[in-house]
């Protein structure tokens, strides 16, 4: 039994994010059951027919792509990274780092927009407010925090997820705990160790704990100022994340 399956079997009031399949839910009872009213959910194999899923391997990005500038990660903070190389580099000179590239322009960088698949049932091309291309190693991940609604989509590896509301005016709990790991987490310091230190204590501390595992084709929906936490459990983990506008 591994450290992280040790803290999972101790620990209670953990709610399993909501799986269901691509082919078992339509976009009025996405809308209605899970975005409207900010819920989590996992689709499983949803994007089993997005261009991304077929051709985005390492070796295809640094070929079409290779110039693309992207961030170099050394810990679970990404946000704050101030290194910069481009993919072709990143790829080929890089081992053991991670990178997670934000772009507020997604409609000009058409390598990202040709991974999606439109129309689909989540989002539109108009809704997209920005992205964040990544490839990252295991144990490594990110470390807890919120952006808008959310769509992961997750190309290769697999990807354990904690999430709990931190809204601020609708749950303070969350919303107190987040800031307190903003400061006991800073720039440097890895998901991996909230893992092992916080994890078992966050049930007792927040109103709801949401958790799932990620698997290849899997898109995880991630509800705006829910705060989530992400360590990969694989070797590698490419994707992509999709924010939107709601």
């Amino acid at each position: 039994m591994g450290i992280f399956d040790f803290l999972k079997s101790n620990v209670s009031a953990i709610t399993k994010i909501d799986e269901v399949l691509y082919s078992d839910i339509n976009k009025e009872t996405f809308l209605s059951k899970y975005f409207i009213p900010r819920i989590p959910l996992i689709i499983k194999n949803g994007a089993h027919d997005w261009p991304l899923i077929k051709l985005w391997t390492k070796e295809y990005i640094s070929k079409n792509n290779g110039d693309y500038v992207c961030t170099v990660i050394s810990d679970s903070r990404p946000a704050h990274s101030k290194i910069k190389t481009t993919l072709a580099n990143y790829f080929n000179s890089h081992k053991g780092k991670s990178t997670l590239t934000l772009d507020f322009d997604p409609h000009k960088s058409p390598f990202f927009l040709k991974g999606l698949k439109f129309p689909n049932k989540y989002f539109s091309k108009k809704s997209i407010h920005r992205f964040f291309f990544y490839h990252s190693v295991k144990d490594a991940g990110t470390l807890p925090h919120v952006h808008r609604d959310a769509f992961n989509i997750l190309r290769e590896g697999e990807k354990r997820w904690v999430m709990f509301d931190a809204d601020r005016t609708i749950s303070s709990k969350g919303y107190a705990m987040m800031m307190k790991t903003y400061k006991s987490y800073p720039p440097g310091t890895h998901a991996k160790d909230w893992f092992k230190k916080d994890y078992s204590k966050l049930s007792s501390k927040v109103d709801e704990v949401y958790e799932c595992i990620q698997s290849p084709k899997d898109i995880v929906f991630i509800p705006v100022n829910y705060c989530h936490t992400v360590v990969n459990t694989s070797d590698e983990v490419l994707g992509l994340v999709v924010e939107v506008i709601r």
